[in-house]
């Protein structure tokens, strides 16, 4: 007999079959074998969206990737999403990816909001579960905080993190003290001894300079664009494998390019927790 996650993983393979089909969740339970009570709150649990949410989103996603790559009619794209009018798919599309087809078409930038879900050799999400993604230009950012090199192992993150919680409230100059920030500095990476080796921050945002408090380190980062996939989880979970399905599996989707001149990427922590303990995270990557 299957598990829930082999349940989940032969439905999603259903779905990904039958996506220019219609699907409901009524057809999906009885390919599936369970009524639509327990499929809607399994499928929900473990993916993170409604059936019908993700249909949805993987129908616009992969529109998307068709209003870029193929000469198809915004017309025929929007019957093969699952929509009667253009005008429905619009809207649809819009609520998305916060463009028209048109103006996506225009672009020609192709970032996947929705790959297909996808579970790892440990039973765990690979980073499907980002709610969000979105290109942002930013100004100059400014860090105060607590800095280490990791190839004193990855126990370090931990030792910055413990220090800043104890000593944030004498940054005084905070730009949000509704988030801090977790800086990977690949400048000087090196692989020693199979242990990635890299200076990691445990930082805060500050306007500027002027006030360091004693025995914080400070980094500053130039003006970039960045790629944001935004999130629910809790601070002090590994975000290994977000990060890997970052990298390897939605940047080769995606048009965007790496920007090489800027050796970083950052995560976002929300301070604050719901009754979970899961905040907002935003993991940012420098992009061309």
């Amino acid at each position: 007999m299957d598990n829930n996650l082999q349940s989940i993983t032969r439905i999603v393979d259903y779905i990904e079959a039958h996506l220019e089909e219609k699907l409901d969740l009524e057809s999906i339970a009885n390919e599936a074998g369970y009524s639509k009570y327990h499929l809607h709150r399994m499928f929900t649990s473990i993916v993170g969206f409604t059936i019908h949410s993700y249909v949805q989103r993987r129908r616009l996603t992969e529109a998307a990737r068709l209003l870029i790559f193929t000469n198809q009619s915004i017309m025929e794209i929007a019957l093969f999403a699952g929509y009667e009018t253009q005008r429905s798919f619009t809207v649809a599309f819009k609520a998305l990816f916060k463009c028209s087809p048109q103006a996506l078409r225009k672009k020609r930038n192709f970032h996947p909001l929705q790959l297909k879900f996808t579970v790892d050799g440990n039973k765990r999400l690979r980073g499907d579960m980002a709610m969000d993604i979105k290109i942002a230009d930013s100004e100059k950012i400014l860090l105060v905080g607590y800095k280490e090199n990791t190839k004193k192992g990855f126990s370090v993150i931990g030792k910055c993190w413990r220090k800043l919680h104890l000593n944030k409230k004498k940054i005084c100059n905070r730009t949000d003290k509704n988030y801090l920030i977790g800086l990977n500095d690949y400048i000087d990476f090196s692989y020693e001894n199979e242990q990635p080796a890299f200076i990691y921050y445990a930082a805060a945002q500050v306007n500027d300079f002027s006030e360091v408090p004693k025995g914080m380190e400070t980094r500053e980062l130039p003006a970039s664009k960045y790629i944001v996939f935004t999130f629910r989880g809790k601070n002090q979970d590994s975000l290994q494998t977000i990060v890997e399905y970052i990298y390897k599996e939605w940047f080769p989707q995606s048009t965007c390019q790496l920007n090489e001149n800027a050796k970083y990427d950052f995560a976002k922590y929300g301070e604050n927790t719901d009754k979970n303990g899961n905040s907002n995270i935003e993991y940012c990557v420098p992009i061309l």
